[in-house]
């Protein structure tokens, strides 16, 4: 894997709680029309019956899949056995919707850097990626990403991914979600307000000036990609609830959960 030194940074703005603090309109769902099968998402069913309606991507691939016990836990990111799968995230649903995955059942025991949880899509072009929100979950704090990334690739192969943007933090203070960040979107910019309209598209630079309502960007999260990319992925090292197999109270199991991404781009 490729790494061009992306700079994790707080300089980041919470852009509302809910439904309402989404931005819209993002890569994976141009038009907000991608909505949940009206399948029941925990059946064992196979990718072609799931496929979210309305959506425009190519393809999906998440880890941990097809998890070390029988049951079906999450065979493909389309399905998930508490009905929470990979594809959550880009449901515009984080009041409702999340992708979850307990460390025992399915999980492995917890993300690793040998062994990192990860949500990728393939889209249809090549887009070099400009910014970006995340919303944890509803619930749960300790299922927050503590250690995550932002990658993108051509091929979508295991080996070929480059980062975009990287999260270390060790503890609450080296990232912006924090304990009461329930449903909060954050977003993560390769600009400042001073080049925002030379940087993103028209139509974007329209939604983020309305959405900030006259806050300054006055730090940039991450350095422009040089490259542009058709695969782009979430990826998790490590929780703030740590990895482990034993569950004390079976109603709240260790795991990682995420409510929703949004990736924004041009093309490249």
């Amino acid at each position: 894997m490729q790494n061009q030194g992306p700079v994790s940074s707080l300089s980041s703005h919470s852009l509302g709680t809910g439904n309402e603090g989404l931005l819209g309109g993002d890569l994976t769902d141009p038009e907000d029309k991608v909505a949940p099968t009206s399948k029941n998402m925990a059946e064992d069913l196979p990718e072609a019956v799931l496929l979210p309606v309305g959506s425009t991507w190519l393809k999906m691939k998440c880890a941990p899949a097809n998890g070390p016990e029988l049951l079906p836990h999450q065979r493909h990111p389309y399905q998930s056995w508490q009905g929470s799968p990979a594809c959550a995230i880009f449901m515009n649903r984080p009041k409702t919707m999340k992708w979850y995955v307990g460390f025992k059942d399915g999980g492995y025991g917890g993300p690793t850097r040998d062994a990192p949880y990860f949500a990728a899509v393939e889209l249809r072009d090549k887009f070099i990626l400009t910014h970006f929100t995340i919303t944890p979950s509803p619930e749960m704090p300790g299922r927050d990403p503590r250690e995550w990334g932002i990658q993108g690739s051509n091929t979508g192969l295991d080996a070929d991914w480059t980062d975009i943007y990287v999260c270390n933090a060790n503890d609450r203070e080296g990232t912006l979600i924090k304990e009461d960040s329930r449903c909060e979107t954050f977003l993560f910019t390769s600009f400042t307000s001073a080049d925002l309209e030379d940087s993103v598209s028209s139509g974007d630079a329209r939604k983020l000036k309305a959405k900030l309502g006259g806050k300054k960007i006055d730090t940039a999260d991450f350095a422009r990609p040089a490259r542009s990319y058709k695969w782009f992925r979430i990826v998790i090292y490590s929780c703030f609830n740590p990895n482990s197999m034993y569950v004390a109270d079976f109603n709240f199991p260790p795991g990682f959960a995420l409510s929703q991404l949004e990736l924004f781009g041009v093309p490249g």
